[in-house]
């Protein structure tokens, strides 16, 4: 198994030189198998250098969908044990994955077969999601409500597509200190409606 530090130096080159076929999948890979054997035997520093390498990755434009896949997929392992990494050493930025969210779960070129998602591309992309929603800022609630909240109207076919991503992105893990900032700004609002829609509609499935 290569060292660690041989690891970060090929991704580090990789990224550095936008060269990122074959290298990066490969590296990658190495790096979930390191983390795999030996665990997060690195130190918080490096352990954040890596979480920030595979976001900027995934805001380098066109990328592939393999790679992005490969950033999901490792930002969830790096993220797995979210008591080594706390809201003061890293903040996510949530537009970045609704960008991702949009070309991923509202894709309709599969279906014509004019592009080939890597299989399980939705499942890395939403366990992703859900490693990083604790880290999305204090701010993000309320960014989240104005980017959706114009979609809620039952009436309309859009009121399950903004369900799906209030559901998606909506960080419900913040600290007691951040509530007002948190799910008291939208639980009384979606209760309302819940309450006021009485025929079962599709977006409640």
């Amino acid at each position: 198994v290569e060292s660690f530090k041989e690891i970060c130096e090929n991704l580090s080159r990789i990224i550095q030189l936008r060269e990122l076929r074959p290298g990066f999948p490969l590296w990658s890979s190495k790096l979930q198998q390191f983390i795999s054997l030996y665990g997060f035997c690195f130190n918080k520093n490096d352990h954040l250098k890596l979480i920030h390498l595979y976001l900027s990755v995934l805001t380098i434009p066109n990328l592939n969908y393999s790679n992005a896949k490969a950033c999901f997929d490792m930002i969830g392992e790096l993220l797995n044990k979210s008591r080594l990494i706390t809201r003061d050493n890293l903040i996510v930025d949530w537009r970045l994955f609704y960008t991702w969210a949009k070309l991923i779960l509202f894709n309709k070129d599969p279906s014509y077969s004019l592009i080939a998602l890597p299989i399980d591309i939705e499942n890395s992309l939403l366990c992703c999601v859900q490693c990083c929603r604790p880290y999305f800022s204090a701010a993000s609630t309320q960014e989240i409500l104005d980017e959706f909240r114009p979609w809620l109207c039952p009436f309309d076919s859009a009121f399950r597509d903004a369900m799906c991503f209030l559901d998606l992105f909506l960080p419900v893990h913040l600290p007691p200190d951040l509530h007002d900032q948190g799910f008291k700004l939208w639980l009384p609002e979606l209760l309302g409606i819940w309450e006021s829609v009485c025929s079962n509609p599709e977006w409640e499935q």
